[in-house]
């Protein structure tokens, strides 16, 4: 049975998007890698492929707060007489719950609250629950925005249908999810289109948080694991045996010291799944058909600042790890898809019970017990059923998703999914794209309104070019396209240099202007031109957030601190409340020596909303700044090399946790 009712839970605001386009943003979607001599030369064959090296089409959605408040969510439930799964089309149809009835256990970690943090690829990214990620490696591009919802009817009962386009690969995905009359377990069928004749690097990993106790154990079938691990920026990869790791039982996740990834080689011949295990014997067991093999789990760490990133997250005294099954070996990898396939798996959802005795003794007899449950309760899992699309009779459609799945049909002329249906919607964003396409009609919007959205791909350039009048937005929609087109190999930025170039030349406007400075400072390594584009660009907007953001940072950089804070000065009462912009402040402050003042702005009160999963700005400026204020408290010149002297000041001046965001 599938219904649809209200979650009511505290919620941020999802806040405005970034209106600026993505130019050359590598750091921020895919950090640097390097592999041990452990790593075998056959299993690094697709590790590293496929990265993508702009986030266009999409904007970032970094407008949100901390500022909670009650927000019903539509949700839709899948249940019988044992088990309730519901699952959040607003939020990317994140599965936010599975509630055993019979044994009354929930199986994953509910998050209570919505709070956005800056861990996905377009930075906001919440955790709890399942997130199905497909395409780049990283967190779902649609994790925060709407899904489309259908609900199948077949002979078999009723089918929640979830799907999208995902406009970066170009391709269809679906999670459908279903529950037999008499069973306690959620079935769910998930596929991926790639209706292209082209190949596509493709990507899935199913994220499954599981509530982290002082006893949870995480138990899988392999003895061996790939081990990834993190420097201040980059990946490591290497190999180990589990679950004894130098000295450590590493399928308790509370005796791990620091953040940590362990990709399990499971046998090829074995099953696969993976399960946790609490105190008393009860937990989650998730397995799939074979095309799904990849299996992971990864933790904070028991360090403050993993402690502090769970409550970050949600609210004082949350903990959780995440369990995950994928596609490939390792989440640095995406695997080729070739046109005109289509990928599909099955995965099953059902409680783990058993002898606590067991579960948590010796390694090879906690596999049997978990192996023997999955038995009694999904069988054998490559022969799992689910009902088949050619016997459902009716589907209707519950919640919309976006228009771009319609768009990109229109701009193709064939549909993007054998399956899904993807009407036209009301989405605002593809609107102006989707008369393009069937008016031949670009607006000339005010140059001061912030741009609604991007496209990418030479079919669009196309049109755009093919208009019988151009105006200073569809030279700017040209830049953005060309861009795009040289950053995977199509071209060179001087052509959307010069579209900028033009589109200033019709109208000056901010867009073109912050544009060309990215190309100056990340393309032509020009940084004096891309400080006095950038300054122009927010003299004409200086009310826009992200613009003021990118401003500020190119202002510390290039040591102009004191022009910054006199620009901070004149910013509106909202703006100077934001926390990034006032980080900013206290790093022109402290390099200009007003340590003080700095002192003032970051303290154990200080809260920056999108602190970025991996960054250590706070940390290294709490310690630059109060290492200095000590030595200037003792009468001695500060020496970054005299150990004794930052001992003393870091034992005087301990990192709050609110403010520890390190994980390693």
């Amino acid at each position: 049975m599938v219904h649809f009712e209200k979650l009511v839970i505290p919620a941020a605001s999802m806040g405005p998007m970034n209106p600026m386009p993505d130019i050359k943003n590598v750091s921020y979607i895919h950090a640097g890698y390097e592999m041990t001599d452990k790593v075998a030369e056959e299993e690094k064959k697709y590790i590293g492929k496929g990265m993508i090296p702009t986030m266009l089409p999409y904007r970032l959605q970094d407008g949100y707060d901390r500022e909670k408040k009650p927000r019903a969510f539509q949700a839709a439930v899948v249940e019988n007489d044992h088990v309730r799964a519901v699952f959040l089309p607003e939020l990317g149809g994140r599965l936010y719950s599975i509630y055993n009835k019979d044994e009354r256990k929930e199986l994953l970690y509910v998050n209570p609250v919505f709070q956005p943090g800056n861990l996905g690829l377009r930075n906001a990214w919440f955790s709890g629950g399942v997130e199905f990620n497909v395409g780049i490696k990283g967190h779902n591009p649609l994790t925060c925005s709407p899904v489309f919802a259908a609900v199948d009817q077949t002979p078999e009962g009723e089918v929640l249908r979830l799907y999208e386009f995902e406009r970066i690969r170009g391709v269809a995905y679906s999670v459908s999810a279903w529950v037999r009359e008499d069973s306690p377990t959620l079935y769910l069928r998930c596929r991926i289109e790639n209706r292209t004749d082209e190949t596509k690097h493709m990507y899935w990993w199913s994220n499954i948080a599981v509530p982290e106790t002082p006893g949870t154990r995480v138990i899988v079938p392999a003895q061996q694991s790939f081990l990834s691990f993190y420097n201040a920026d980059h990946y490591i990869l290497d190999k180990t045996a589990i679950p004894m790791a130098d000295g450590v039982d590493v399928s308790y996740p509370t005796r791990i010291p620091s953040s940590r990834d362990f990709f399990y080689q499971i046998p090829d011949e074995s099953p696969k799944w993976i399960a946790s295990a609490n105190e008393e014997g009860y937990g989650l067991l998730q397995c799939s058909t074979r095309r799904l093999f990849g299996r992971k789990m990864f933790v904070w760490g028991m360090g403050q600042g993993g402690r502090h990133w769970n409550e970050w997250l949600s609210e004082k005294g949350s903990a959780y790890i995440e369990i995950q099954a994928g596609l490939a070996h390792t989440q640095l990898e995406h695997i080729p898809m070739a046109g005109r396939t289509v990928w599909e798996w099955q995965e099953a959802y059902t409680l783990l019970k058993g002898d606590p005795k067991v579960l948590h003794g010796e390694y090879g007899e906690a596999v049997r017990a978990v192996r023997d449950c999955m038995k009694q309760r999904v069988g054998d899992p490559d022969e799992m059923h689910f009902p088949a699309d050619e016997t459902v009779t009716h589907t209707k459609l519950v919640c919309e998703g976006s228009g771009w799945g319609h768009v990109e049909e229109m701009l193709r002329g064939e549909p993007v999914s054998a399956t899904l249906a993807f009407p036209k919607t009301n989405d605002p964003e593809s609107a102006v794209w989707l008369d393009l396409l069937e008016k031949g009609n670009f607006p000339c919007h005010d140059p001061m309104e912030e741009p609604a959205g991007y496209v990418m791909g030479r079919e669009w350039l196309e049109k755009l070019e093919a208009l019988p009048e151009q105006n200073w937005y569809s030279l700017l929609q040209q830049g953005v396209i060309r861009y795009a087109m040289a950053a995977y190999g199509d071209g060179s930025v001087d052509g959307a240099r010069k579209a900028w170039e033009q589109s200033l030349a019709v109208c000056e406007n901010p867009w073109a202007l912050r544009n060309l400075a990215m190309l100056y400072k990340n393309e032509y390594h020009i940084p004096k031109k891309a400080h006095e584009m950038l300054l122009n660009a927010f003299r004409l907007k200086p009310d826009c957030r992200a613009l003021a953001v990118e401003t500020a940072m190119q202002l510390t950089e290039d040591g102009s601190d004191e022009k910054w804070l006199e620009l901070y000065d004149e910013l509106s009462p909202e703006l100077q409340a934001y926390g990034r912009l006032r980080l900013l402040r206290a790093v022109a402050l402290l390099h200009i020596g007003r340590l003080e003042e700095a002192a003032a702005i970051l303290n154990v009160d200080f809260v920056m909303p999108d602190v970025k999963e991996g960054e250590l700005s706070v940390s290294y400026l709490w310690f630059e700044l109060y290492r200095r204020l000590y030595a200037k408290e003792q009468g001695v010149p500060y020496d970054p090399e005299d150990e004794a002297l930052l001992r003393a000041a870091d034992e005087k001046y301990p990192l709050p946790k609110t403010l520890d965001f390190r994980m390693h």
